[in-house]
């Protein structure tokens, strides 16, 4: 799931393959005659279950954060467990936050549900974009486009891969791909700020979100505005620092579209117990299924990657661009169960 719109960006030369053509990747994929019921009842949403997980995620957020206040309240050499435990609070912040955008993305298709679209749009807006100010109209439109234009000079996601250099990333090491990433944040996080202009007063909602529904209450639990100050903090660290940070490692891992020509070749599956669960959360590491079927929501997308790999071997297993490990390169094929997602 991408996050940012992008710029338009002009053809790299010296290159074997389209940069910002005119025309959109094929999609490289053909579905077998057997699987095509399976993936048309893979579409159905089932609104009370999106409903119920986003409301689950906040509630984990609003915990983390109240649970993190306590140290506050600390004294003497506890005060350094109380920064650790705030400081690892907020990374799990900002994986949750992200969980949330994900879900924002999912209704991006109306993937929570499309028997009422307007139920799904109010939804989202209420239980994902508020509390990570994100507005669900603007980033529908831009999201859109990158799957209707891949490839092309409208692609967002191409732009910022170009803008960015996420394809040059160095992977030799934690260390290596640490710096080289930090090196890029500032610059993504202006240009995620400037995607984020003109949005009225959403971008206060997280703020307002945040003071009602977890640092008041903090205060009130512990007893003591000391508390509630530290919550702010926690919650400013996870919302404003964590979550740049883990929508960057999320858009980075997502494509490689130097070499490839079509939809399939450039998208890549990260299918590592990790990554899918802190990175690529609800769905969102199957990334190569949602390009082929953009309807099939979170629910359904894990089951359908599964029944490919046993059912389509040739066109599906053993061509499938995949990673299990954060800063490994993407390999092609799957060649055992356990990298199946499982």
């Amino acid at each position: 799931m991408s996050s940012a719109p992008g710029e338009p960006s002009s053809p790299s030369t010296g290159s074997s393959t389209r940069y910002a053509a005119d025309r959109p990747f094929r999609r490289g994929y053909t579905t077998p005659p057997q699987e095509r019921r399976a993936v048309a009842d893979a579409h159905t949403t089932k609104l009370w279950l999106s409903t119920t997980l986003a409301m689950v995620d906040q509630a984990v957020i609003v915990t983390i954060v109240i649970a993190c206040a306590w140290p506050a309240l600390w004294t003497g050499w506890s005060i350094v467990a109380g920064l650790a435990a705030a400081g690892f609070g907020a990374v799990l912040l900002g994986r949750q936050f992200r969980a949330l955008e994900c879900m924002a993305h999912e209704a991006s298709h109306y993937n929570w549900t499309r028997d009422n679209r307007r139920l799904n749009d109010l939804l989202a807006t209420l239980l994902a974009c508020v509390p990570t100010g994100s507005r669900l109209d603007v980033y529908r439109v831009s999201h859109l486009r990158h799957h209707r234009r891949f490839g092309t000079r409208d692609d967002p996601d191409l732009a910022n891969y170009r803008r960015f250099g996420l394809e040059e990333l160095d992977r030799a090491s934690i260390l290596s791909f640490a710096l080289d990433s930090l090196s890029r944040m500032p610059a993504y996080r202006r240009r995620w700020k400037e995607t984020s202009g003109g949005l009225g007063r959403l971008p206060v909602m997280p703020f307002v979100w945040a003071v009602v529904l977890a640092i008041v209450p903090a205060g009130i639990v512990w007893g003591s505005w000391s508390a509630a100050l530290a919550a702010a903090g926690v919650w400013l660290l996870g919302y404003g620092v964590l979550l740049p940070v883990v929508r960057f490692l999320g858009e980075c891992n997502e494509h490689i579209y130097t070499g490839s020509h079509t939809v399939f070749d450039s998208t890549i599956s990260n299918l590592g117990l990790m990554p899918r669960i802190f990175i690529h959360p609800h769905g969102d590491g199957y990334h190569t299924v949602h390009h082929l079927w953009p309807g099939v929501p979170h629910h359904q997308i894990r089951n359908l990657h599964r029944r490919l790999v046993v059912n389509d071997p040739e066109g599906y297993t053993a061509r499938l661009r995949h990673r299990t490990r954060f800063l490994s390169s993407p390999v092609r094929g799957l060649q055992s169960e356990g990298r199946a997602g499982r």
